[in-house]
């Protein structure tokens, strides 16, 4: 089962990162395995993905290993409940960087809403990359690429916010990425829960060894896009 730990600061999230982007890996124990590490503009946290067996196997980490990060003032713990992962597409716009999409609602709306996200039809400049229940500081989870905030608050604005049911819903930029698994690893646990077909997308169509995680930047440089553009 996939995991998210938050790791919040007690003033400089920096310090957070950089014992979690050089030290974590070699401080952990074999219990929990770190996909990869995330920080999104206007979050006040260090997200880290794990691959679990059960619940109880992120334990050590939160209570003996992340301990000798002394910036470490708290933590949460999420678990991803029926996560689904797309297919990414080949063709993608030249400007794209990862987007976190929180979504608050109540009980009676969580399975409609999750639906149909999952069921919606994306476009060219905004694709899915995963959907999830995660049910603790929000209430289902998106991470989605797109070339602009301004994409993404259209979105929100009118495929999020006007299906029955979402309360609120706000975005966050990733800015930072760090992968720990190799990509084969990441793809093979992904592809325990990835969405087989999109409606409009053949197979032909799929990118099957994007780097989701640290390859954003790197694809943008490529097709022509500046450093300060993404």
């Amino acid at each position: 089962m996939l995991m998210i730990a938050r790791l919040y600061p007690k003033t400089d999230i920096s310090r957070v990162w950089n014992y979690v982007e050089n030290k974590m890996k070699e401080d952990m124990s074999e219990t929990a395995t770190p996909l990869y590490a995330t920080q999104s503009e206007g979050m006040m946290n260090v997200g880290i993905i794990f691959d679990v067996d059960e619940p109880d196997g992120i334990t050590k980490f939160i209570t003996e290993d992340i301990v000798k990060c002394d910036e470490i003032h708290h933590t949460k713990t999420i678990s991803l409940m029926k996560p689904i992962f797309f297919p990414i597409p080949k063709k993608k716009p030249e400007n794209i960087q990862r987007y976190l999409i929180r979504i608050y609602t109540h009980p009676q709306h969580y399975k409609k809403i999750y639906d149909q996200l999952v069921d919606h039809r994306y476009s060219f400049n905004l694709f899915p990359i995963y959907v999830s229940y995660s049910l603790g500081d929000e209430d289902i989870l998106m991470n989605v690429a797109a070339d602009s905030k301004e994409t993404v608050s259209k979105f929100l604005r009118e495929h999020v916010r006007t299906l029955d049911g979402v309360n609120q819903s706000t975005f966050y930029p990733v800015y930072k990425s760090k992968r720990f698994a190799s990509l084969e690893e990441l793809i093979k646990t992904e592809g325990k829960y990835t969405f087989k077909k999109i409606r409009g997308m053949s197979e032909d169509e799929v990118d099957l060894e994007f780097d989701w995680v640290e390859n954003f930047k790197e694809y943008a440089m490529l097709t022509g896009a500046l450093p300060g553009d993404i």
